[in-house]
C-alpha cells in the first residue's frame, strides 16, 4: 500500500472513531437540554438513524473493502459531504451557532483537506460559513448587534483552520509522497524495477519469522557476460529491464515476489509448497522469455535462464536455503543451462 494511502486510511479510521463518539454524546446532549418539540425529535432521530447506517457502511468499507476499490473511495469521500450536512442539522437542533457541538465544523474542514488539500479546505470553509449564516438566520433569529463579535471570531477561526489545515495537510502529503519515493529508491533496483537484495533479505527473514513454508528459487541469465561482450552493456541493460518487467507481470503478488539478487542473478520467493504449481509458473515465465528478441534488426538474439529451486518444508534458515538454491542453480548450469533443477530431480 502506498504511504499516502496508508496515512489516509489511518485517518479515516480515526474519523470513524470520532463519529462513534459524537453520535451518543450529541444524542444525550439533545435529549437532556434541547429536545422541545415532536418535530425536533423526528428530525434528530432521522439524522441518528441515517448516521448509524452510514457509519456501518463506512466501517465495512474501511475494514473489508480494498483501499483501491471504487466502493472504498466513494464511501470515504462522500463522508465529507454527509458530515457537513450532519453538522448543519445538529447545531440547528442544539442551540444554533452557540451550540457546544460547533467545533465539529473544524473536523469537517480538516476532513475535506485530507482528500483535496488547500483547495478542499477552502471550499469546505466556504460551505461551513454559508451553513453558519443559514443557521443564524433560521435559528438564531438573524445577526444581532451584540452577537457580531462572536460571529466575527467564529468566521475568522473557520478561515484560519481552513488555510492552516489545508497547508499542513498538503505539506504532510508531499512529505509522505517523498518518503515513499525514497523508500522505493532504497528497496528497489533502479534498472529492473524489482525489489533489491536488501528487500529480499528483509522479506525472507519476515516470511521465516511467520513460520511460513515456501519455495525459494535462484535464477541466472545464461551467458550474460557473452551478451555484454558481443552486443554491449546497453543491450545487457535492456535484457535486465525486460526480465524485470517479465517477472513483475508473470508472478502475481499473492503467489510470491521476484528480486534482483545482484548482477545477472535473481531470486524468487513463492508462497507454495506445491512443486508442480511452482514449476508451471516458472515454465510459463521461461516460455515468455524465449519469445523475446533483443539486439537490432540485422543482429537479433534471444536469451534463456537457469533456475535452482528448494522448498522450505522444515526449519531451514535463510542462509541454508540460499546456499541450497544456489547449489541447485549451479547444477542446472552444469547440466546444460536453460532448465529448472529441483533438488533430487530436474524439469527441463
Amino acid at each position: 500500500m502506498p504511504v499516502n494511502r496508508r496515512s489516509d486510511h489511518i485517518l479515516e479510521i480515526a474519523y470513524c472513531c470520532v463519529r462513534w463518539f459524537f453520535v451518543p454524546t450529541s444524542t444525550i446532549l439533545f435529549m437532556k437540554y434541547y429536545h422541545q418539540t415532536t418535530l425536533d425529535l423526528i428530525v434528530f432521530m432521522s439524522l441518528f438513524v441515517f448516521a448509524v447506517i452510514y457509519m456501518g457502511i463506512t466501517e465495512y468499507a474501511i475494514h473489508r473493502s480494498p483501499i483501491d476499490s471504487a466502493f472504498y473511495r466513494y464511501t470515504t469521500r462522500t463522508g465529507v459531504l454527509l458530515d457537513y450536512v450532519a453538522f448543519v442539522v445538529i447545531i440547528s437542533l442544539t442551540g444554533g451557532t452557540q451550540s457546544p457541538l460547533f467545533p465539529i465544523a473544524y473536523l469537517v474542514i480538516l476532513h475535506a483537506s485530507l482528500y483535496w488539500s488547500l483547495v478542499g479546505a477552502m471550499v469546505a470553509t466556504l460551505m461551513v460559513i454559508l451553513g453558519y449564516i443559514g443557521v443564524v438566520i433560521t435559528v438564531d433569529g438573524g445577526f444581532m448587534l451584540e452577537d457580531l463579535p462572536r460571529h466575527f471570531f467564529n468566521f475568522a477561526f473557520l478561515i484560519m483552520i481552513g488555510v492552516i489545515g489545508g497547508i499542513i495537510v498538503a505539506r504532510e502529503r508531499k512529505h509522505f509522497v517523498e518518503k515513499g519515493i525514497f523508500e522505493n529508491l532504497a528497496k528497489k533496483d533502479y534498472l529492473t524495477g524489482l525489489y533489491n537484495h536488501r528487500s529480499f533479505q528483509e522479506e525472507i527473514k519476515e516470511t521465516i519469522a511467520k513460520q511460513q513454508h515456501f519455495t525459494l528459487v535462484m535464477a541466472d541469465i545464461d551467458y550474460f557476460k557473452r551478451i555484454n561482450d558481443q552486443y554491449g552493456h546497453q543491450a545487457g541493460d535492456s535484457v535486465l529491464r525486460s526480465i524485470g518487467s517479465l517477472f513483475d507481470s508473470s508472478i502475481p503478488s499473492e503467489h510470491g515476489s521476484a528480486f534482483r539478487y545482484g548482477g545477472e542473478e535473481f531470486v524468487i520467493i513463492l508462497y507454495t509448497l506445491d512443486r508442480h504449481f511452482a514449476s508451471d509458473l516458472l515454465h510459463q515465465f521461461r516460455e515468455k522469455l524465449r519469445a523475446l528478441e533483443f539486439g537490432t534488426e540485422e543482429d537479433k538474439f534471444q536469451i534463456t535462464m537457469s533456475f535452482g529451486a528448494v522448498v522450505r518444508d522444515k526449519e531451514q534458515s535463510a542462509t541454508e536455503l540460499v546456499a541450497s538454491a544456489d547449489a541447485l542453480l549451479y547444477e542446472a548450469k552444469e547440466q546444460g543451462r536453460d532448465r529448472l533443477v529441483w533438488g533430487s530431480y530436474s524439469l527441463s
